[in-house]
């Protein structure tokens, strides 16, 4: 959840941390095995990989501090690593620990231990402190010198975090782990619950010496590979958790949806004075229609803020500086939207909710740490926007914000007494037709057959469109030709010689849904036909542009997930040259099928030609309908994909006549 957010409701105010860790942690004396000289045992098997976790230990340790009657966080982590390789060495000789920006101590000590038993230990006043190469904050990054192939690095810190009732821990990556232990520890009158995804279920509160522990351990978790067609991210083993009871409140549940939704509503919508003006200084100056169609009317207002305004998640959310300084965060965006629409009129409802790629949003379990983005949903219209995304326009929100769930917060009067009700639903997905992808081309062969010249136009729309499209208009002019070019590459690759090279609804503003990002130019190949013998070879299938290819021999590790539905519509013209005929025609035949209903199946592609006299015209049409689909039949997938791989090599051979 956004932390801008958190402070004005939290049940503690957890006030700026101390400068000394202290000394009464539940882990305040963790060490590791001081006598331990020689490396934990490995498989054979493990020995081939770059890396291999040993120990990977986590606790959370909520703390009630008494000398400044408040609570912290704090969180200590041991780890064991394992380096069998350069890759393994480069990815584990240094440490990275997150801290406060009150530059809070850490308690840090390192060790390697070398093939040879030979142990060197790395005091935290040694290690040599390096800046983060990307600039970020809140990372302090220590180098382990020594590491040697076939090494164990072995470390563990204390350090505080920034406090939150919310929270996830990560506990499987690429690299293969054993021992894992994640462990989250509370005062007694504190009563946390956790959810596992992809894992099993951590252990049920045990309370010690005036704690509450929740534990979970693993064995072994194996390491994940990358996947085509797969949000990795989002399938890792991991722990969400959550303060649900509080001693002195009873059973009442803390930090429910019933809560999130009245809080957010009131943060999205409430004015005070500042806001009352800033906001009337927007609408005077946008001079948006107070009447007509609705959906004109959504976009009108849309259109002038994301026009106007800059995105920037560190300015301040308070309308009345978001309107004098033309940047906001997007919480800000968002509310100045909504202010805008509930001038207006405009019906509609706040959603908030968390992107699939790493942490898709789980309406049964209500942390607040699924309170990520902030989008509105228009119930006269059955449509959606997203205020702080100056890419989409209405009608898209984010692909990775779509196909799960969100929470639905709407306004509802009680006498003079205004609120919020929220209600977990869907968010769906664009249908594919509206995410097109589609080529035309046209390809004449010159006289001697020496090379081709091809008239070849690219549709984008949706979220194709939104890639490039958007960002037109911020382009230099001494760029775009080179960018233009590079389009029509992706389908001709040894394209030159461009003519009539031309963009359309490339306007600032313009809907990628109402608009589609339009390129079209007429250029010169020399690498279309190829001479074999008395044979010409046109390589008609690289016309489809580069596709992707599943020819995995490993066992699929997820289900299948695609970012968003979309569609490829391809026509390709060309004339058999005089005095030739084309062998293999039927080549260009396919029909692929992937789903329940052959009418219209969740993924196709299908090719077919049709020949008038010399003319030839081949249309190609794919289409991926369902985010989602199953790795028990995974087969039918892949064969929808690969079909167009396989169509991307066809070629037609041009035979002499008799």
């Amino acid at each position: 959840m956004r932390p801008f957010l958190l402070p004005v409701f939290l049940l503690f105010t957890a006030a700026a941390s101390a400068q000394k860790l202290p000394t009464d942690l539940v882990h305040a004396g963790y060490d590791w095995d001081a006598k331990r000289h020689q490396r934990l045992p490995i498989t054979v098997e493990e020995e081939a990989l770059p890396a291999v976790m040993l120990r990977d230990f986590t606790s959370i340790e909520y703390y009630y501090d008494k000398a400044l009657k408040d609570m912290r966080l704090f969180a200590t982590e041991h780890r064991i690593v394992r380096v069998n390789s350069s890759d393994g060495i480069e990815r584990y000789n240094k440490i990275v620990v997150p801290v406060l920006e009150s530059g809070a101590p850490v308690d840090i000590k390192a060790r390697t231990i070398s093939p040879r038993g030979e142990v060197h230990e790395v005091k935290a006043a040694d290690m040599k402190e390096l800046k983060d190469q990307e600039g970020g904050r809140g990372y302090r990054i220590f180098a382990v010198d020594g590491v040697e192939k076939g090494s164990e690095v072995e470390y563990y810190y204390t350090r505080e975090r920034n406090f939150n009732h919310f929270g996830n821990e990560i506990l499987q990556g690429e690299t293969a782990a054993h021992d894992v232990t994640f462990e989250l520890i509370s005062p007694e009158a504190l009563t946390f619950e956790t959810r596992t995804y992809h894992g099993p279920a951590a252990t049920k509160d045990t309370t010690v010496a005036g704690h509450r522990i929740l534990r979970l351990t693993q064995k072994s978790i194996p390491g994940l590979r990358d996947e085509a067609f797969a949000n990795v991210a989002a399938q890792r083993m991991r722990v969400e958790y959550k303060l649900a009871y509080v001693a002195s409140k009873g059973q009442v549940r803390q930090f429910t949806w019933a809560d999130a939704s009245q809080y957010m509503y009131r943060t999205m919508t409430s004015l005070g004075k500042d806001d009352v003006k800033a906001v009337a200084k927007v609408l005077a100056a946008a001079k948006l229609p107070v009447g007509g169609p609705l959906p004109e009317r959504i976009r009108a207002a849309e259109n002038y803020v994301k026009l106007n305004f800059n995105l920037e998640e560190g300015a301040s959310p308070a309308l009345a500086q978001v309107v004098a300084t033309h940047n906001a965060p997007e919480a800000g965006l968002t509310h100045l939207l909504a202010a805008i629409y509930r001038t207006l009129g405009v019906d509609y409802e706040l959603v908030v909710t968390s992107s699939r790629e790493a942490s898709p949003f789980d309406g049964t379990f209500d942390t607040w740490d699924y309170l990520d983005h902030f989008a509105l949903y228009f119930p006269g219209t059955g449509q959606f926007l997203a205020p702080g995304r100056p890419d989409m326009r209405y009608g898209m929100l984010p692909a990775e914000w779509t196909a799960g769930s969100g929470l639905f917060i709407k306004g509802v009067t009680l006498g003079s007494i205004e609120s919020a009700v929220g209600k977990v639903k869907d968010i769906p997905a664009l249908p594919a037709e509206q995410s097109p992808h589609d080529i035309d081309v046209t390809v004449a062969f010159s006289p001697d057959l020496e090379k081709s010249t091809v008239q070849l136009r690219q549709t984008l729309g949706g979220y194709p469109a939104a890639q490039i499209q958007p960002f037109w208009a911020m382009i230099p002019e001494a760029k775009r030709t080179e960018i233009m070019q590079g389009l029509q590459k992706s389908v001709v690759p040894d394209a030159t010689n461009f003519q009539k090279m031309e963009v359309r609804n490339v306007e600032r503003g313009v809907s990628p849904l109402e608009k589609p990002f339009i390129i079209e130019s007429q250029l010169e190949s020399a690498a279309l036909l190829d001479k074999a013998g008395p044979r010409y070879l046109f390589k008609i299938g690289t016309l489809l542009g580069q596709q992707t290819e599943l020819y995995q021999k490993e066992e699929r590790q997820f289900d299948v997930e695609n970012d968003n539905n979309r569609r490829y519509l391809r026509t390709i013209r060309f004339d058999v040259p005089a005095g030739y005929a084309v062998r293999n025609l039927n080549d260009l035949n396919v029909d692929v099928k992937a789903g329940p209903d052959a009418t219209k199946p969740d993924y196709d592609f299908h090719s077919s030609y049709v020949q008038q006299g010399q003319t030839i015209t081949v249309t190609v049409a794919e289409n991926y309908r369902q985010i989602r689909w199953p790795k028990a039949d995974f087969e039918a997938f892949r064969t929808v994909v690969n079909a167009a791989a396989n169509w991307n090599k066809v070629v037609l051979v041009l035979d002499k006549k008799s």
